[in-house]
């Protein structure tokens, strides 16, 4: 088969989990024997174009079309947020060239409803992997400007979080939630709020319309899935598939030994990771009979502010400064070794997550893991049988959890003796060639092209 797979970004330029994904599964994909293309957008801020340019490149063997695109010439900069007509464009006409047997879409992200009406227009089978919330929600995590999940997801909250961006619309939203839903509400038809309604309403019609239009739409978690179809979003099929790993081990190398219990964290230092609940439970535990130590691996560089304030905060605690350890971000390759060097890993993460892959390799290195009752990584942890589920965004119910694994060890032994390994890559491309196959022997119907 010929493929080409869109995401919004590609390696080297750019290194976070949809970026990786397209990057496994296309270089899967060749190593099979089918042909592989990849585009992606390699910015939105060039001050070489007044719209969009582009180069061929090859990054591991695999020929890339990066994109380069100045968004603020756009004649309508929201719209093009979403629907992009530069994009539609020059995906119609390299498209038209390549001629794949299959366009897989991954996220949506940048490339925007016009990557789906290029391939639509085109006639071409269009698979698409759902990565996030990016559909639904403008910042893709359903987690609002004013450091709130955003669980009813309407219009009128869309165009809150936006508003909540400024400064003096957002302490408001922080300090009195209630009050300034009550005035958020009252505030509809006012001719500003209601324009940028029409604005938000606009974008959820076309996103929808776009993904009614995909032939399968892959989704990471059970969890996801059912947030979509729960708000009306659904393509001509939806399909649960989790990822898989590139690496399990076979046999998971012991915990080197220790006697303090190592608690771990694997990801960015950000605050809709939680690192800031997971600090400030770490400072409320007992360490009479044992004491723990935390290690946070992650880059430290993207929310400078942030990791100043966990510093400031740990500072404060002068008895367990040792304890707490900023490691700063690490290669893949050292994966195996860090696991050896932590007994519980916890994702505190304060926002839904999707198909956490931490949770997955944890597990596939027989670690336990201590999770938000929130989203993806509640379908991924069984409470009291691969890990510890804790109340999202509470500081002291994580402490409770975490010092019953400091003061029982047998329970983390036990945890540990019920994790199975999770899904390996190649059982992941198997099924993905699977999916391809159904949707290439759809008899394609005859009818105008999707344009809209």
């Amino acid at each position: 088969m010929k493929i080409v797979i869109a995401v919004h970004h590609f390696p080297p330029t750019f290194k976070g989990g949809a970026e990786w994904r397209a990057h496994r599964t296309a270089s899967w994909l060749k190593k099979q024997g089918h042909t592989v293309k990849v585009v992606c957008v390699d910015s939105i801020n060039d001050a070489q174009t007044a719209d969009l340019r582009w180069i061929d490149d090859e990054f591991d063997a695999i020929p890339v079309r990066r994109l380069f695109l100045n968004l603020a010439k756009s004649p309508d900069r929201m719209r093009w947020e979403y629907d992009n007509f530069w994009i539609k464009a020059h995906l119609n006409q390299y498209l038209a060239e390549e001629k794949p047997d299959i366009f897989h879409l991954i996220s949506g992200y940048l490339m925007t409803a016009a990557a789906i009406k290029a391939a639509k227009q085109q006639r071409l089978p269009l698979v698409m992997t759902l990565t996030d919330f990016w559909f639904l929600c403008r910042r893709h995590t359903l987690y609002r400007t004013s450091e709130q999940v955003c669980f009813q997801n309407t219009a009128l909250d869309c165009v809150r979080c936006t508003m909540e961006e400024k400064r003096r619309f957002k302490l408001p939203a922080q300090k009195m939630p209630a009050l300034t839903g009550f005035l958020w509400q009252a505030a509809q038809p006012l001719p500003p709020v209601a324009k940028q309604l029409t604005l938000v309403n606009d974008r959820l019609a076309t996103l929808r319309a776009a993904l009614a239009e995909v032939d399968v739409a892959i989704c990471p978690s059970q969890f996801l899935k059912q947030t979509y179809l729960d708000k009306g979003f659904s393509a001509k099929r939806m399909q649960f598939l989790r990822q898989g790993l590139v690496h399990i081990p076979s046999h998971p190398s012991q915990k080197s030994p220790s006697d303090r219990l190592r608690i771990g964290y694997i990801g960015q230092v950000a605050p809709h990771k939680g690192v800031h609940v997971l600090i400030d439970a770490f400072l409320k535990l007992r360490q009479d009979a044992r004491q723990a130590e935390l290690k946070l691996y992650g880059d430290t560089s993207q929310f400078p502010k942030f990791y100043q304030d966990m510093q400031q905060k740990i500072s404060e605690a002068p008895q367990l400064r040792e304890q707490v350890k900023f490691l700063g971000a690490f290669d893949n390759q050292q994966i195996s070794q860090i696991y050896q060097e932590i007994d519980v890993l916890v994702v505190p993460s304060v926002w839904f997550e999707n198909s956490p892959n931490v949770i997955l390799e944890a597990f596939a290195h027989r670690t336990p893991v201590i999770a938000s009752n929130l989203g993806g990584m509640a379908e991924l942890v069984a409470d009291q049988k691969t890990g510890l589920l804790f109340n999202p965004n509470d500081a002291a119910n994580l402490a409770q959890k975490l010092q019953l694994i400091l003061d029982a060890p047998s329970l983390l032994d036990r945890l540990q003796q019920n994790i199975l390994p999770p899904t390996a890559l190649d059982a992941e491309m198997a099924e993905l060639v699977q999916i391809y196959q159904a949707v290439l022997s759809q008899p394609i119907i005859e009818k105008a092209p999707y344009s809209t």
